[in-house]
């Protein structure tokens, strides 16, 4: 059992991790968690829905490994099933971090086994673990199989998901993250074709104050207002619509007509499916509970009731073009189920969301 004094600089430990991996762009907003080890039964973990820029140590609760109870004030982040998986099959798990890295999340796509890599010159091996829903105990179970399975990885990318990263410490963890990420990169770039980088490119964006539409651009077209009016006629729910034109989704708008998730994250912040108008001035799909409108060849209108939830949105959707087009071209993947896809979505806007909005 460590000390008090050693609890305490895990504790800070952990933040201190979590704001290096927002730097470095592998999570993002309160997406992803982290944990360290404690004793052989016990370990900290991130609590759930809160940002990591808001977190202090004390908030971090205390888990145990057999049962999944905790202590603390605010409760564990909703995969601590996963990380009690990986603790109670891997001594060599001290820290853990679990991400939804852009190009790990893509490959976990594609419907692989595994990722095969060289890095330095080495064959490295990072398996692929089988589909489950988020926070269940399938996928706790999943990911406990592939760390048996392949004992010498301390990588393991969740199908459709993201990935976990475990070592000894916090910078073997982070280290694995990063290792993860250049060979995923790579295998995007050069299997699949898709030499697209992560990115969102901000166009004609609004917000509405007062019931009226403030437009952030002086110079917004007039028919980019009327696709901002249109919006809001449709949504009232939205009051902040940021226009994503990055690489990915301009590419989406100008040669897709439907996209399906391929990604959890898109499911419960996007929506269960998107249309995509294929011609200049066909109409455009808007629909409750679906935060992303598509224009031909004009990028994506992202909706949020605040604007980090339309940056937000318009992150996942960036991720979840490049993880589509990255299928077309590799020619094969694996798509959520309709099924999966709406309970993910349910329980994301009744439950996640509104404990991430609730802290502030």
């Amino acid at each position: 059992m460590k000390t008090k004094e050693e609890i305490e600089r895990l504790r800070q430990e952990i933040i201190t991790v979590s704001l290096a991996l927002l730097e470095q762009g592998l999570i993002v907003r309160t997406w992803g968690n982290i944990s360290a080890r404690i004793d052989d039964k016990h370990y900290l973990i991130t609590p759930s829905g809160i940002k990591y820029e808001d977190l202090t140590p004390e908030m971090l609760p205390i888990v145990s490994v057999d049962d999944n109870s905790y202590v603390g004030e605010y409760k564990p982040s909703s995969e601590s099933l996963v990380h009690s998986a990986i603790y109670s099959t891997r001594s060599d798990a001290e820290f853990i971090i679990h991400t939804h890295q852009v190009y790990a999340t893509c490959v976990g796509a594609l419907g692989k086994r595994r990722l095969k890599a060289e890095l330095k010159e080495k064959k490295v091996v990072f398996p692929v673990a089988a589909y489950a829903l988020p926070g269940t105990k399938e996928l706790a179970d999943n990911i406990k199989a592939a760390s048996i399975k392949y004992a010498e990885t301390r990588s393991i990318i969740m199908a459709n998901h993201g990935a976990i990263c475990f070592g000894h410490n916090a910078e073997d963890a982070f280290s694995e993250a990063i290792k993860l990420e250049v060979a995923a990169r790579k295998y995007i770039f050069d299997i699949c074709k898709t030499e697209i980088s992560n990115d969102v490119e901000e166009g004609f964006s609004s917000k509405l104050e007062e019931g009226k539409i403030v437009y952030l651009r002086n110079d917004t077209p007039e028919r980019v207002k009327i696709i901002h009016q249109t919006i809001y006629a449709k949504r009232p729910d939205v009051t902040y619509i940021f226009h994503n034109k990055s690489e990915a989704v301009m590419t989406i708008s100008r040669r897709v007509n439907h996209m399906r998730p391929l990604l959890d994250d898109f499911a419960q912040i996007i929506g269960t499916s998107l249309r995509i108008p294929t011609a200049e001035g066909a109409p455009l799909t808007v629909k409750k509970n679906i935060n992303a409108v598509f224009a031909y060849n004009d990028g994506a209108y992202c909706l949020g009731n605040t604007e980090d939830d339309a940056k937000a949105a318009a992150i996942v959707l960036d991720k979840g073009c490049i993880a589509h087009i990255a299928v077309m071209r590799f020619g094969e993947g694996r798509f959520i189920s309709l099924y999966d896809c709406f309970k993910m979505n349910r329980n994301y806007r009744k439950n996640y969301s509104v404990l991430a909005n609730s802290v502030k």
